[in-house]
C-alpha cells in the first residue's frame, strides 16, 4: 500500500470512527522539544479529532544492552515523559519482549502510526516491517537531522565537500523553529490498553531489565535538560575557540553533545538556532562546528542510509580493501586479542589512554577515536578483525555507539570519504597515524594525565 492509499484510508470515517487514537512511536526522538514528529502527531490528532498516544516499547533484547546506555537513555525517555505529560499527552511506557508485535497489537486500536525516520539496518527494517504489517496509515517523520537525507542526496556520497555544498543551498529552507502545537484533545487522564511500568526513576526501571551490568555507569547523565547546559556552556565558554582547540584531548573544548544528539535528547536544528543567537554564521570558530555538527554528521547518516555494509569491512571502498590487502603479509610489529585492546593493555600509553576515557566515561575524544581505531588496524592480523574488534568496543562502551556516526568514524579510518595516501607498510596507501603526530599537534602526555585524574 503506497502512501497515497493509506492517507486515502485514514480519511475514511468509518475507519476513524472505530479507532481509539493517533499512536506516536518514539523510537528515536527522545525529547518534547523541537520534535517534528510529535508536532506531526499532534497535528494529527487535532485535525481528526482523536486522543493522541505517546508510546515508547522498552526492551533489553537489543545488542550491547548494559547499564551504562540504558540508564542514560532512559534519563532522557522519563524526562520527555514528564514534559510530553505536562501538555496534557498520554505517554505510555510499557516493558515489551517484542517491540513488532506489540506496535501490531495496538496498531488494531490506532488511526494512524507516527515514528521517527531511521537510518540504521535494524531500525528500518523494523519500521518497514512494521508498516508491511498493519492495514493503517504509517508515517516516518524527519526529525534528527538538519537536512532531510533523502533532500540532501539521493545516493552515497564519497566526500565531505560534495555534502557541503549541497548542504549550504537548504540550510535557510530547513533551519527553522520548530513551534509547539496546542493539543486540542487532552488525553493524560484517559485510559487506553497499555501496559504499566510501575516505577517512576531510572534505578528502578534499570532493576527491572535484564542487562549487562559489568559495564560501569557514565559520567554523563541523559536529559533534554543536561543537554541544554553542555550547550549553553559550549556556547559561552568554548566556542570562541573552537576551531583552534577541537582537536587538542588534553584540554576541554567539545560540546559533549554526542551522546544526547545519539539518543535524540536534543535536535541538531535547535542547536544550530541557539548558536546562530548568539553568533554570526560566518564566524571561524561557528564555521567548524557546523562542520562537525551538520557537514560529518549528515554525511555519516548519508553513507549508512545508502550502504548497507556500513558496519562491515566489506562495506569500505574498493580501492582500500585492495591496498590494505596487498600488505597482509607485512610483518606487524605488535598484534593483541580483543580481551587485551579491550583491557587497555598495550604497549602505547596513548591508545591505552584513550581506552581508558571510553571506559570510564563513555566518551572518547573525536581526534583519539582515529588514532584509537588507525592503531587497532595496525596491531591486528587481518584489517576485517581489526573492524570488527573497532566496532564491538565502540558499540559496547560509547555511549554514541551504535550510531552513523561511529560506524562512518570507523570506515573512515579504513579509507571511506578519505583518499590514498603515500604507500606503507600495514596500511598500503590508508591514512596512517603515529605517535610522533600526536606529539607535534598537542600535549598528549597532559591527556594522559587527564585521563589518569579521572
Amino acid at each position: 500500500m503506497n502512501l497515497n492509499e493509506r492517507i486515502k484510508l485514514i480519511n475514511q470515517k468509518q475507519i476513524l470512527k472505530e479507532k481509539d487514537f493517533i499512536l506516536y512511536w518514539m523510537s528515536h526522538s527522545h525529547r518534547a522539544f523541537f520534535n517534528p514528529s510529535l508536532e506531526f502527531a499532534i497535528e494529527l490528532s487535532n485535525e481528526y479529532k482523536k486522543p493522541l498516544v505517546v508510546y515508547y516499547p522498552l526492551t533489553d533484547k537489543y545488542n550491547f544492552s548494559n547499564q551504562r546506555y540504558y540508564s542514560f537513555m532512559i534519563d532522557g525517555i522519563l524526562e520527555a515523559k514528564q514534559s510530553i505529560e505536562d501538555r496534557g499527552i498520554k505517554f505510555a511506557l510499557e516493558k515489551v519482549e517484542d517491540v513488532k508485535n506489540r506496535l501490531i497489537h495496538h496498531a488494531q486500536n490506532a488511526c494512524c502510526i507516527v515514528t521517527d525516520k531511521a537510518y540504521l539496518k535494524y531500525q528500518r527494517n523494523l519500521s518497514n516491517s512494521i508498516a508491511q504489517s498493519i492495514k493503517i496509515a504509517f508515517f516516518e517523520v524527519e526529525s534528527d537531522v538538519c537536512i532531510p537525507i533523502e533532500v540532501a542526496s539521493d545516493k552515497k556520497i564519497p566526500y565531505a565537500y560534495l555534502l557541503r555544498n549541497r548542504i549550504h543551498q537548504y540550510l535557510e529552507k530547513f533551519i527553522t523553529p520548530v513551534e509547539l502545537i496546542e493539543p486540542s484533545i487532552k488525553s493524560i487522564h484517559r485510559e487506553f490498553e497499555f501496559e504499566k511500568i510501575p516505577f517512576k526513576n531510572t534505578k528502578d526501571i534499570l532493576n527491572h531489565l535484564i542487562i549487562d551490568k559489568s559495564v560501569s555507569f557514565a559520567t554523563f547523565k541523559g536529559g533534554y535538560t543536561e543537554a541544554k547546559k553542555y550547550l549553553k556552556d559550549f556556547i559561552n565558554y568554548k566556542l570562541y575557540k573552537y576551531k583552534e582547540f577541537r582537536s587538542h584531548p588534553e584540554l576541554d573544548f567539545q560540546s559533549h553533545l554526542s551522546p544526547y544528539l545519539h539518543f535524540g535528547q536534543i535536535s541538531p536544528v535547535e542547536v544550530v538556532l541557539e548558536v546562530l543567537s548568539v553568533y554570526n554564521k560566518n564566524d571561524e570558530n561557528v564555521d567548524s562546528f557546523f562542520n562537525e555538527l551538520i557537514v560529518w554528521r549528515e554525511l555519516a547518516r548519508n553513507f549508512c542510509y545508502y550502504n548497507p555494509l556500513y558496519n562491515e569491512y566489506e562495506g569500505i571502498p574498493d580501492w582500500a580493501k585492495q591496498t590494505i590487502e596487498d600488505h597482509l603479509n607485512d610483518k606487524r610489529d605488535y598484534l593483541y586479542s580483543l580481551e587485551e585492546f579491550e583491557k587497555a593493555k598495550t604497549h602505547d600509553k596513548y591508545w591505552n589512554a584513550a581506552q581508558e576515557e571510553m571506559l570510564k566515561t563513555g566518551k572518547m575524544h573525536n581526534y583519539m577515536r582515529m588514532y584509537w581505531c588507525k592503531k587497532i588496524i595496525e596491531w591486528t592480523k587481518h584489517p576485517k578483525i581489526a573492524f570488527d574488534i573497532a566496532c564491538y568496543l565502540n558499540d559496547k562502551y560509547e555511549l554514541d555507539g551504535r550510531d552513523p556516526n561511529g560506524y562512518a568514524g570507523i570506515s573512515w579510518c579504513f579509507g571511506t570519504h578519505d583518499r590514498p595516501w603515500q604507500e606503507r607498510k600495514v596500511f598500503g596507501k590508508i591514512r596512517y597515524m603515529s605517535e610522533s603526530g600526536l606529539k607535534n599537534k598537542f600535549d598528549i602526555e597532559l591527556y594522559v594525565k587527564k585521563v589518569q585524574d579521572l
